[in-house]
């Protein structure tokens, strides 16, 4: 197996995670790592760095991934694509859309380049099910879907520095809801007309938003609502995709805290007739899971594209523009 020499730029909660991803995945070679606060780092045995582009500089690399500040992910993505270097970089590429359009100014000067964002939403089970479940065309054509990703703030929930706009550049509809906008921009394609509420209901002294609410609509007429929130006091993760000949309904989300509860989809056919003896109660059909494979899903996704030339799927700059467009007019276009 070739090893795609790497280095890790911010050693935070996913720097880490990505660090004992790749070393699982077995087809990395960790270089170095790079964090402000390189004296806190756990002793891990490999080049250590405080500065990033002295970490990109004097390391033999094939590849960054880059899990920093909002606030500096264009700059590194774009100094490391000019090196020639293969990106993955976490979500949200940037913190508006004009950071987004230097990533792809850059991205498209390049030849050949591999620059993968990180949602991995889009590997976990359910949501794998989902999209099978809609391309065998079992239930009809999606046609509008309902979305709820909520979680609680915390005790010092106004000074993390997410709420802080100059470093994430919004709240938490940029932050989580990101990942729900991102899902039904995957089941149903690029919102083009938006309207939105984004406020402060609870959270009063932060700089960002506590709740995003969201109507959307394609060109092809399909609609979604979605719900972004941090006062959702108990983790919520549920979204509904509607078809003409039946729904689907994921609930549950498998992460490290485990409070989003257990995982599962189920989808139900459309019966008017009420074979099965009831109206509006269809025969449900349920999957459960107790694993979350996402993570590895995508380094080796990202794995693929560095040594076998596969063009990324999942994430790509197009992808990232569509979304920051969306998420653009949400902030903007309110009721």
């Amino acid at each position: 197996m070739r090893k795609v020499r790497t280095a890790i730029i911010g050693m935070g909660r996913m720097g880490k995670l990505r660090y004992q991803k790749m070393e699982e995945h077995g087809g990395y070679e960790i270089a170095a790592v790079c964090d402000v606060s390189v004296e806190k780092l756990p002793d891990y045995p490999v080049a250590k760095y405080s500065d990033w582009k002295q970490c990109i500089d004097e390391n033999d690399i094939d590849a960054v991934v880059v899990c920093t500040y909002n606030q500096i992910i264009p700059d590194i993505v774009c100094y490391a694509l000019r090196k020639g270097y293969a990106v993955f970089s976490e979500k949200p590429p940037g913190r508006n859309l004009s950071d987004t359009l230097r990533m792809k100014k850059t991205y498209e000067e390049r030849k050949k380049p591999i620059l993968k964002f990180g949602f991995n939403h889009r590997y976990h089970n359910s949501v794998l099910e989902a999209r099978a479940l809609l391309d065998s065309k079992l239930l009809g054509d999606v046609v509008c879907a309902r979305g709820v990703y909520g979680k609680a703030g915390s005790m010092d929930f106004a000074d993390e520095w997410r709420n802080h706009t100059e470093i994430s550049g919004g709240g938490i509809m940029l932050d989580q809801g990101i990942h729900m906008l991102d899902l039904m921009y995957y089941f149903l394609g690029e919102f083009v007309e938006i309207q939105s509420s984004v406020d402060n209901l609870v959270w009063k002294d932060i700089h960002a938003e506590d709740s995003a609410f969201s109507i959307l609509k394609t060109a092809d007429g399909k609609v979604a609502s979605l719900h972004s929130s941090a006062i959702q006091w108990k983790h919520k993760f549920n979204l509904d995709l509607i078809c003409t000949k039946g729904f689907i309904s994921l609930n549950g989300l498998l992460t490290s805290t485990q409070s989003y509860g257990e995982e599962q989809i189920s989808y139900y056919r459309k019966d008017l007739e009420a074979r099965d003896g009831k109206l509006g109660k269809p025969i449900e059909h349920t999957m459960c899971f107790d694993s979350d494979e996402s993570w590895d899903y995508e380094m080796e996704e990202f794995y693929q594209s560095v040594v076998n030339g596969v063009p990324v799927r999942q994430g790509t700059i197009y992808d990232a523009v569509n979304l920051m467009e969306m998420v653009d007019k949400i902030y903007t276009h309110g009721l």
